[in-house]
């Protein structure tokens, strides 16, 4: 029964992560965000798949606080960023299982970044990048129907990114690296 209520969990979440990556403002992202990591949380330790549990956990709370931020047009410091990887990284290690337990910190190490940057299609190359790194993941715990919330995660930012990238004449440019106007 655990294994079956997982995967309606991840189902319901592909409907979810599809709709999220197409919002044009953060604000929608991240409430998108908040639903689906608080889904994932169900879905991962009904799958007893702890990391990914403890992650998603993590993910939300994260998402909590970028929202409060962005609805108070802040951007979160610096420090948030490197506490949540810090966080990441601990839980991982924490809640080891075995040398897949390294999936889930990477793809929220590279989706803190993306939710992090203001810039909205920041967001979405690191949802690719995190979607796919979460695809394997899902298949090795058994989250099948995750896996094609990952892959609708993908394609649907994907398609995104190429939206916008028609109507803005290409992709803006992205500057990856923290400025000292950034830490402030």
């Amino acid at each position: 029964m655990a294994f079956i209520i997982a995967q309606m969990c991840g189902i319901i979440n592909l409907v979810i992560t599809a709709t999220f990556v197409q919002c044009k403002t953060k604000e929608k992202m991240l409430i998108f965000q908040i639903i689906s990591n608080s889904i994932d949380i169900l879905q991962y330790l009904l799958l007893n798949a702890i990391t990914g549990g403890i992650i998603a956990i993590i993910n939300t709370v994260r998402c909590m606080i970028f929202f409060y931020y962005k609805k108070k047009n802040k951007k979160p410091s610096i420090v948030f960023l490197m506490v949540f990887v810090a966080i990441a990284i601990i839980s991982g290690i924490m809640t080891w299982q075995n040398i897949f337990s390294i999936i889930p910190i990477v793809a929220t190490i590279a989706f803190t970044y993306g939710i992090w940057q203001d810039n909205v299609q920041v967001t979405r190359m690191s949802t690719v990048l995190a979607a796919g790194i979460w695809i394997v993941y899902n298949i090795v715990v058994c989250a099948y129907a995750g896996a094609l919330q990952s892959m609708a995660g993908f394609i649907s930012a994907i398609i995104a990114i190429m939206r916008d990238k028609k109507a803005l004449n290409g992709l803006p440019k992205v500057d990856l690296l923290i400025t000292e106007e950034q830490n402030s």
